[in-house]
C-alpha cells in the first residue's frame, strides 16, 4: 500500500509539473547536444534505434489502457460527436498544418510537422477529459477510432506533403513506419491488457453475461492499481525521448531559433482553431458539456511519440524536431482549457 501511494504521488507530481520538466529537459539537452554534435553525427544508427525504442516505450502504456471492447455502444449513441471529432482530427488539423508547414523554411522539418499533426491522441489524453469532468467513455472510443484512422491517414498526409515539397517518400515506407510505430504497440498493448488485466479480472467470477458488471469493476480496480506505474513509465520515457531528440539536433535549433519559435506559434494557432471549432459545433448542435470536453481534448492532444517514431523511421531524426517541441506547449494548453471549464459551461448554457 505504501508503494502504491508513493507511485501515485510520483505520477501526480510528474503530471502536474510536466511542462516544467519538459522545459528543463530541453534546456539541458541543447548544450549537451551542441557541444557533442560530433558524437551524434558519428553514431547516427545507434541514435536512431534509441529514439525508436524510446518512442515505442512511450506509446505502449497508453495502448495497454485502451478498452477496445467499448467502441460499439458509444459509436451508435454519439454519431455526431464522433463525426465532428474525426473531421477536426483528420481534415481540419492536417490541412492547417500543411498551410503552416509551407512556411517553415526547412523541407525535412516541415514534413515532420505534418506527421506531428496527423497522428492520433493517446489514452493519456483521457486523463484531461477526466479532470474536466468530461465523458470518459466517449473519449476512450474517440481515442481508439483515431488510432485506427491514423493507420491510413497519417502516411497519406505525410506522403502527399512530401511530394508537394519535392521529397521522394514512398507511401510503402511510410505505411511500414506507421505499422511499427502505431499498430505494433497497439496490438502488443491489447495483448498485455488481455493477458494480465482482463484474464485476472475474470478469475474470481464465472464467464456468464450476468457477471459482466462484476468483471468490469474488477478490471477498473486492477487498472487503478497499475495506472500510476504506467504514468511514471510514460512520462519518464517521453522526457528521455525529448532529451535525445533535442540533443541530436541541438546545432540546428541553436543556429535557427526562429524555427522552434515558428513551430510553437503555428501550433498555438492550430490549437485555437480546434477549440473554437468544437465550441461552435457544440453550440450549434446542442452538444452537452461532458461530450464537448471529450471532443476537445481528443481533438487537441496528439501522441507525439508516434510522430517521432514515424519521422525517424521514414525520414530521419531531423523530421522529429516538431514532435520534440510540441509537448512543451500541449499540456499547458490542455490545463488552461480545464481552468476555464466554468466559462465553457456558460457558453453551452449548462449550469449543472
Amino acid at each position: 500500500m505504501i508503494k502504491m501511494v508513493s507511485a501515485a504521488r510520483i505520477a501526480a507530481h510528474l503530471s502536474k509539473y510536466l511542462i516544467v520538466y519538459v522545459v528543463l529537459v530541453v534546456l539541458i539537452a541543447l548544450p549537451i547536444g551542441y557541444y557533442n554534435a560530433y558524437f551524434f553525427e558519428v553514431h547516427k544508427g545507434i541514435i536512431k534505434n534509441v529514439i525508436l525504442s524510446l518512442a515505442i516505450g512511450t506509446i505502449l502504456p497508453s495502448m495497454i489502457q485502451l478498452r477496445s471492447e467499448k467502441m460499439g455502444k458509444e459509436l451508435r449513441s454519439k454519431p455526431k460527436e464522433v463525426i465532428i471529432t474525426a473531421v477536426i482530427i483528420f481534415i481540419i488539423t492536417p490541412l492547417l498544418a500543411m498551410l503552416f508547414a509551407n512556411h517553415i523554411g526547412h523541407r525535412i522539418v516541415s514534413i515532420g510537422y505534418i506527421a506531428a499533426n496527423s497522428v492520433p491522441a493517446s489514452s493519456a489524453s483521457v486523463a484531461y477529459v477526466m479532470l474536466a469532468g468530461g465523458n470518459i467513455e466517449l473519449a476512450t472510443v474517440l481515442v481508439i477510432l483515431s488510432v485506427l484512422i491514423a493507420l491510413f491517414a497519417a502516411p497519406t498526409y505525410v506522403a502527399l506533403f512530401a511530394q508537394s515539397v519535392h521529397v521522394r517518400l514512398p507511401i510503402t515506407v511510410l505505411a511500414q513506419s506507421v505499422m511499427i510505430a502505431l499498430l505494433f504497440p497497439l496490438i502488443l498493448g491489447q495483448i498485455i491488457r488481455y493477458c494480465f488485466i482482463i484474464r485476472k479480472a475474470k478469475k474470481p467470477t464465472q464467464t456468464s453475461s450476468g457477471d459482466l458488471g462484476v468483471r468490469e469493476r474488477l478490471e477498473d480496480k486492477i487498472m487503478k492499481r497499475i495506472k500510476p506505474y504506467l504514468s511514471i513509465w510514460t512520462i519518464t520515457f517521453m522526457l528521455t525521448l525529448i532529451g535525445v531528440l533535442i540533443a541530436n539536433k541541438a546545432r540546428l535549433l541553436i543556429s535557427k531559433p526562429s524555427l522552434a519559435l515558428y513551430i510553437i506559434s503555428a501550433q498555438l494557432v492550430i490549437y485555437a482553431t480546434v477549440i473554437l471549432s468544437v465550441i461552435v459545433a457544440s453550440k450549434v448542435l446542442n452538444i452537452g458539456y461532458r461530450d464537448h470536453m471529450a471532443m476537445v481534448f481528443i481533438s487537441l492532444t496528439k501522441n507525439e511519440s508516434v510522430a517521432a517514431a514515424i519521422a525517424v523511421l521514414a525520414i530521419g531524426p531531423t523530421a522529429a524536431i516538431p514532435a520534440a517541441l510540441i509537448p512543451a506547449i500541449q499540456p499547458l494548453v490542455a490545463i488552461l482549457y480545464i481552468s476555464v471549464a466554468h466559462i465553457i459551461k456558460r457558453i453551452l448554457r449548462e449550469t449543472r
